[in-house]
């Protein structure tokens, strides 16, 4: 992750389970309105490194890299890695971040962010005591006298959530799950809404010690308000998932070709 320049209030931290890294984040958290962690610990033996962007309230953003193989992990994965490791003996470096390094650290490592999810510090340690936002505090404002209430308008029928079934290696799941999000947003350009998205993917070994490759498959089924014909719709989104797949590559370091997109319209 990059993470603006900041001076670290502890370095070399040694928290012994939740409850004193909940302290170190209380502290920290007291100095400013956010803050970032680096957090060096070992699960079943093996040493990892959590890099942890935080508010006041919630985790922005976590990323877990393997010391000995330099695998990176996002998102939900980064997170099972940094609750496991605050069950042990962990090494902290605290750095405290105003409201404007917090968001301009979303800004750049939003795919981290997007990844990420947006669970309660005090999901993470029980213990951790946080400043309820101002606005929680203040009282109710008294409501003017013989005021005749608005009828309230009907709400509004909500749009059913995209479902998203990933049948994907383990460790390569968070990475699909941004995939996904950056090809439903440019399918929203074109005028489609994704209703229901399947992924299968699998490592494809390559003759002659060529290596190996993520070979996937993707299969969507959308509503469509778009000008163009299923045809040019399908062949947009393929070419954009080809793009995407070439990012993706350079993400996690192994080639990821897709080999075919199946569009629906409901």
């Amino acid at each position: 992750m990059k993470l603006p320049p900041s001076k670290p209030l502890e370095e070399n931290y040694l928290c012994n389970g939740k409850g004193e890294f909940a302290e170190l984040l209380s502290k920290t958290l007291s100095q400013d309105s956010g803050a970032f962690f680096k957090v060096l610990g070992k699960m079943d033996g093996v040493p990892y490194y959590v890099t942890l962007l935080v508010d006041d309230r919630k985790m922005l953003a976590v990323e877990a890299e393997e010391v000995r193989s330099g695998t990176s992990l996002v998102g939900k994965a980064a997170h099972e890695v940094l609750v496991t490791l605050l069950e042990g003996s962990v090494i902290v470096d605290a750095f405290p971040l105003s409201d404007v390094d917090v968001k301009m650290s979303v800004i750049d490592n939003i795919d981290v962010y997007n990844a990420t999810p947006k669970v309660y510090l005090s999901e993470i340690c029980p213990s951790i005591k946080t400043t309820a936002p101002t606005h929680e505090m203040l009282p109710e404002p008294p409501k003017p006298p013989q005021i005749t209430p608005i009828p309230e308008k009907e709400p509004q029928p909500k749009k059913p959530k995209m479902e998203l079934f990933l049948n994907v290696p383990s460790e390569y799941d968070p990475y699909f799950r941004v995939f996904i999000n950056h090809l439903k947003s440019y399918g929203k350009s074109l005028g489609l809404e994704f209703r229901k998205v399947n992924i299968e993917a699998k490592e494809v070994r390559y003759a002659l010690g060529a290596g190996s490759g993520i070979h996937a498959i993707i299969e969507i089924e959308a509503e469509s308000n778009a000008s163009i014909s299923l045809h040019h719709l399908k062949e947009n989104l393929s070419t954009r998932a080809y793009k995407e797949a070439g990012d993706l590559s350079k993400e996690i370091g192994k080639k990821v070709v897709i080999s075919d997109v199946k569009l629906h319209l409901l």
